[in-house]
């Protein structure tokens, strides 16, 4: 092989090195209308994972902690009312056993989402979820709240039949001991 077509030879592999290493600048549509699809996909499971992590730690705070997080988180969602800041609101207030639990306004702002805050697909089957999930919880709370009310109503049933039966035995045991006092007198 001559040198000049080794030289050739090298130009030629080094242009296509070169060529191989620069980015091209400008991409197809086919392969844009693609990209975008994906990195909305990864955004869409990004917003859920980070309201499920959100939860978790929710789930580890004391009373303190949980009464410090809902202030920031509020004045957060009234600062800010994008669906990720409404739906940590939702998830805060519709913790139970806390001093700010709230069913019925989770389940409101749930249900008159505003047309404005457009949400992923699967922040809105999220919402979807939580719909149902507080409206049995709420279903719940009220069935417990009517039956507690009969239990109770039936306790000071079967306290005041008690009070009647210890009234009637009171009575029976005196008439005893009427009929034991005369039949006591005419014995000697």
């Amino acid at each position: 092989m001559s040198i000049v077509s080794k030289s050739l030879l090298l130009l030629i592999f080094s242009v296509v090195l070169i060529g191989c290493t620069i980015t091209p600048t400008h991409q197809s549509s086919d392969s844009l209308n693609t990209q975008i699809p994906q990195q909305d996909e990864l955004d869409q499971y990004h917003s859920l994972d980070e309201l499920m992590l959100y939860y978790d730690q929710l789930q580890k705070k004391n009373a303190t902690q949980l009464a410090s997080e809902y202030n920031h988180t509020k004045k957060h969602f009234k600062n800010n009312p994008d669906a990720e800041s409404r739906l940590k609101y939702i998830l805060l207030i519709s913790l139970p056993k806390t001093s700010f639990t709230n069913i019925q306004t989770a389940l409101n702002l749930l249900n008159n989402w505003p047309q404005d805050i457009t949400m992923s697909t699967n922040l809105a089957n999220f919402r979807k979820l939580l719909i149902s999930l507080l409206r049995e919880q709420q279903i719940a709370r009220t069935d417990a709240r009517n039956l507690s009310q009969k239990l109770k109503a039936s306790d000071e049933q079967a306290q005041a039949l008690e009070e009647y039966a210890q009234t009637l035995k009171n009575r029976i045991d005196a008439i005893k001991n009427m009929e034991k006092q005369p039949i006591r007198r005419i014995t000697p």
